[in-house]
């Protein structure tokens, strides 16, 4: 019968349902302090245990890829960070040095390191909370790759090329004052995806509810939904927009209006 209604059901309002009523991105609170009251966080020790189970898999070659506790045999390929890794590994002599923030126990990395046997020197840095660094240089820290609690941390032992925020600035409470810190440090080159904006003109704080799908059991966490005119200008002050896209065209929804997961390049402009 469940198999039934969901024949007769259009997906618009499977979808909807989701991400509007029962899990999804919900609410609109005054401040970062507020939501995280309510908001269960992403440093529950069980959501660790289980990203570790999952990394596990990938390493010893039982799967190909995992993403927030959940395994794949067939990754969707991220065709624009991987060109951008590529092309700035080549103005660098075929050397690269990736800060990853947020990158959890090298979900990023252990996507694309078969795609970068070309890179003679590559270094893979993750900046992440301290139990997932405690975890990552236990466990699954090598030659490659490294693992460090802050951005002034990793920067005392490397100087990366590029830093990315794949699916984690929205999540950073002080985002522009870590902004402030990444001009500061010269780095040359910041790649943004799976970040979402707020259809009007301010900064809207939400809660997400993930499906215990992900981890084994609920979850949820405090997160931005940016003005998109008040990013841009921010940005702009500082860096050129090398190139802007839409990460898919999959439709979400905050309690009913719609938007997209967006991402883009920025070069630092004394970088030039």
């Amino acid at each position: 019968m469940h198999y039934l209604l969901k024949q007769f059901i259009p997906p618009i309002f499977r979808t909807l349902y989701w991400y509007s009523f029962k899990y999804g991105w919900k609410g609109d609170y005054e401040s970062f302090e507020a939501a995280n009251k309510i908001a269960s966080g992403y440093d529950e020790q069980s959501i660790l245990e289980k990203i570790k189970e999952t990394t596990r898999k990938v390493v010893n070659g039982e799967v190909t890829y995992e993403r927030d506790g959940i395994v794949y045999d067939k990754p969707k390929m991220n065709f624009s960070m991987l060109a951008t890794l590529l092309t700035v590994a080549a103005e660098n002599n075929c050397n690269l040095t990736v800060l990853d923030f947020g990158g959890s126990l090298g979900t990023t990395y252990n996507h694309k390191k078969n795609y970068l046997q070309s890179v003679h020197n590559l270094n893979w840095c993750i900046v992440e909370q301290p139990n997932y660094v405690d975890a990552g240089r236990k466990e699954f820290e090598h030659e490659r790759l490294h693992f460090y609690y802050s951005l002034e941390e990793c920067l005392q032992h490397h100087k990366p090329d590029i830093i990315i925020f794949s699916g984690v600035i929205q999540y950073i409470e002080k985002t522009y004052e870590l902004l402030d810190q990444i001009v500061l440090s010269g780095v040359k080159y910041l790649y943004i995806d799976y970040i979402a904006f707020n259809d009007e003109d301010r900064d809207r704080i939400a809660i997400q509810h993930v499906p215990p799908v992900y981890y084994g059991s609920p979850a949820s966490y405090t997160c931005w939904f940016y003005s998109k005119p008040k990013f841009y200008k921010y940005m702009q002050n500082r860096f050129d927009l090398v190139y802007d896209f839409i990460v898919d065209h999959d439709k979400y929804y905050i309690q009913l209006k719609p938007f997209f997961y967006e991402g883009q390049l920025w070069k630092l402009k004394q970088a030039r």
